[in-house]
Formats: C-alpha cells, structure tokens, sequence
C-alpha cells in the first residue's frame, strides 16, 4: 500500500478511530519492509473536526461537491468578465449550495453519532467557500485527505450593488489651468505650490500604504498564529477525547469485574455460613456419641 491509498483510506474514518487505524497501518507497513512509507503514515495528522466533516462530505456527497467547484467556475468567469448580472444571478446560489452542504455534512455527522459544534460548522463553511473561489482550494476539497479547515478573502472588489468595482487610478498631476497673460508669475507660484501639496499628498499615501502594509502583516500573523493554536488544540481535544473513551471502557470494563467479583463474595459467604452450620451440627452430633459411649 502507498501513502496516497493509506491517506484516503485514513481520512475516511471517524475521528475517533483515526490516530489506532494510522499507527497500525504504519506498523504493519514498516513490518513489511516499506520503511519508508510507514514512517510517511505515521506521520500523517489526524484531521481536525471541521476537515474530518469536509473530507467526509466528498465521500458521502461528491455530485454536491462538483457542483459547488463548477458554480466556482461560473463565478470567477462572471467576475474576470465584468458581468454584473450573472454575479447577482449566481451569488444566491453560491449561499445556498454551500449551506445545503453544510447542513449535509451535519446531518450525516449526526447519523454516524458525532456531534458537530456551530463553530465547527462555520469552520467547514469556511472551507467550502475557499474551495468555490480559489481552484487551488478546491482541488484540496476533493482530494479528501484535508488535515484543517480552509480559509480565503473571496473574489476581487465589487461594489455595493454586487457589480465589479471600477478602480480609478488617483490623480497625481494636476490638470494644467488657462491663465490670463499678466498672471503667469501668480500662476506659476501656485503651480509650484500645487506640485509641493502633490508632493506631500503622495508622501502621506506612502506613509499610509506603508502602515496600512505593516498593520495587514500583523493582522494576518496573528490570524495565522491563532488558526494554528485553535488547529493545536482541537487536535489535543480530540486526543484527550479518544483517551476519555478508552479510559471509560476501562472504568466500564473494571465495574463489570467488581460486580462478578462482589456477587461471587456473597455467594462465597453464604457458602461459608452453610458450611459452618454444617460443621456445628457435626461437632454437636459427635459430642453427642461421645457422651452416650460406656
């Protein structure tokens, strides 16, 4: 078996069985003498609740998964065209397909017994429209072997109205004014002070863009750096949960034991209080027959 077939084969199963079933593949694998491939497996992350309902979607619903990669097509041919009102046509679609996937996954999450939290389900809403307006994402999607939830900023900039912004480059010359012949050294000093404010205009827009720069860099390293502890955490979550389990099959297993082991002490009790009597209604006849003895 190679890594990709022990990926799918993985990523197909429920959490709770994920972190066993790799670590016997990778075992049985190196066992066999592919070394190399089983460590590859073993290394391989367990999914995050929100990738696990994704990757489980495109297995229980992979004609809906289609669809919503097409509609993405659709969508980024209305957008590079300039089309407004195929936008408008296809934007309530977009909405309700990915909800109607959403509610999907839920649904059979729910059937096979795993609860699926709102935040969870935002998560995958998230995915789904990552996958609907970046090709990339959606190869990813339908690969189902994600290990986290996707995350994109969605298409280009459109106005109010859902119609393609048209960008206007800022004007940094000014338009050159008629002036009158007796005026041309007063116009000439204006000019001059025209083109200082132009000069410290753009220089306040650098600055701005600059900061505006910097302050995005900040933004997204903090969003990255709380998607990967949220990422972390939900993995040590799961872990803890899969040890709850066990731990709990444990308990059930060891309160099964002390039952059997309570009931065979009564039972062993009774016995003995039997026996006892027995052995005092023996000694009294024995005593009995020693006395009546000449």
């Amino acid at each position: 078996m190679d890594l990709d077939e022990a990926a799918l084969r993985l990523y197909g199963l429920p959490p709770e069985e994920f972190t066993a079933a790799r670590n016997d593949l990778a075992k049985r694998t190196s066992a066999d003498g592919d070394t190399a491939t089983g460590t590859a497996i073993k290394a391989l992350r367990k999914p995050t609740l929100a990738a696990w309902l994704a990757n489980q979607l495109v297995r229980a619903d992979p004609d809906g998964v289609s669809e919503l990669t097409k509609l993405g097509e659709e969508l980024r041919e209305a957008h590079l065209s300039g089309d407004g009102d195929r936008l408008r046509d296809l934007s309530p679609r977009r909405h309700e397909l990915v909800q109607k996937l959403v509610q999907s996954a839920r649904t059979h999450a729910k059937d096979g017994g795993h609860k699926v939290t709102d935040g969870v389900a935002d998560r995958l809403t998230e995915t789904l429209d990552a996958a609907l307006v970046d090709p990339d994402a959606g190869q990813l999607l339908r690969s189902g072997v994600l290990t986290s939830a996707l995350r994109h900023v969605g298409f280009g900039v459109v106005d109010e109205t859902g119609e393609p912004a048209q960008v206007i480059p800022i004007r940094t010359t000014p338009t050159e004014r008629r002036t009158a012949p007796g005026k041309a050294d007063k116009a000439a000093r204006r000019k001059d002070e025209d083109r200082g404010g132009d000069a410290r205009r753009r220089k306040e827009l650098q600055e701005k863009v600059a900061q505006a720069t910097a302050d995005l860099d900040a933004a997204e390293a903090e969003r990255a750096q709380a998607e990967a502890e949220l990422d972390a955490n939900e993995h040590h979550v799961d872990d803890m949960r899969t040890a709850v389990e066990r731990l709990t099959e444990e308990l059930d297993k060891a309160r099964r034991e002390l039952r059997k082991a309570e009931s065979r002490t009564a039972s062993l009790e009774r016995s003995l209080t039997s026996a006892t009597r027995a052995a005092a209604t023996a000694r009294r006849r024995l005593d009995a027959a020693r006395t009546a003895q000449p």
